[in-house]
């Protein structure tokens, strides 16, 4: 029997997927968004609708009332308050589905006012919507998880399972950001400074042959394992760097704050730790810092 699924906000995630739903063969997608007859926001609202065959409800209560499957897809500043809108409506056998970007705090508040009634699952997009769609990779926590991933897959969704409570998808997406983000930020120090003397393109190529040497787990392993062990001598040639790009007039942000974090490693002491020999395994570091 094909599940009910409704969207609590109509934006371009929740179109892309229900489109994407519609095509696969589901035949009940409902929505509901506070601006489905409010003008300017209604017209387009409206048209997505039409676009991906999805019914407007005109409540939250007519919306959680007749869906097997709720998906809240709003601001992330919106989730516990559409979750404490929702939870009079709910009831026992539904799957209750937070697809915000919040942090793990929230999708933990979600959950506590969500399950006294429903299932819970805290979901994590994995990547961009409007070109994948449904299909985008997904992570899947919370009690009704490996419910929400039985139901769903059939129809073409990309989801991982992910065992563990509510929060632990999220967290997984956040601390991705602190890489992805980051590594974004990285770049751009690092060309703009290159651009300097006219070798941008030189550089990038040289940390590409560095990153594609092999496998990339076994090289990033290498990376933290060497990293933590030499951090004292890399302190002092982020000095070198801060003060090249002190002297250009740039904005040295990021490289500051990698002298910090050498310092942090540094000071935690792990090249004594492991006799100035770097571990076989990245996982080792951990030991050094909880004591």
């Amino acid at each position: 029997m094909q599940p009910r699924i409704g969207f609590i906000g109509y934006g371009e995630a929740s179109f892309n997927i229900a489109k994407g739903l519609t095509g696969e063969g589901i035949a009940h997608i409902s929505a509901y968004d506070k601006f489905w007859n409010i003008a300017p926001q209604a017209e387009l609202i409206q048209k997505r609708a039409q676009e991906a065959g999805a019914s407007l409800a005109t409540s939250l209560q007519e919306l959680v009332e007749s869906s097997d499957i709720i998906i809240s897809s709003v601001s992330a500043n919106l989730a516990v308050p559409l979750a404490k809108e929702s939870a009079p409506y709910l009831r026992a056998g539904q799957i209750y589905v937070d697809l915000n970007s919040a942090g793990p705090d929230t999708k933990v508040a979600v959950n506590e006012i969500v399950s006294s009634k429903a299932l819970f699952v805290d979901v994590a997009v994995m990547g961009t919507v409007p070109g994948n769609g449904h299909k985008v990779p997904m992570l899947a926590s919370g009690d009704g998880a490996a419910l929400f991933v039985e139901k769903m897959q059939p129809f073409g969704m990309n989801l991982t399972f992910l065992e563990g409570p509510a929060g632990k998808s999220s967290a997984s997406k956040m601390f991705r950001s602190i890489f992805m983000k980051g590594f974004v930020t990285l770049l751009l120090e690092t060309v703009i400074a290159g651009h300097e003397y006219g070798i941008e393109d030189d550089v990038l190529a040289s940390i590409e042959e560095t990153l594609t040497a092999g496998p990339l787990l076994p090289i990033i392993n290498g990376m933290l394992t060497r990293g933590v062990i030499h951090s004292e001598r890399r302190e002092h040639e982020m000095d070198e760097v801060i003060a090249t790009l002190k002297s250009l007039g740039l904005d040295s942000t990021m490289s500051v704050a990698t002298k910090e974090k050498l310092r942090w490693c540094t000071n935690l002491k792990f090249k004594e730790y492991f006799k100035g020999i770097p571990p076989k395994n990245f996982h080792e570091i951990f030991a050094v810092i909880k004591k």
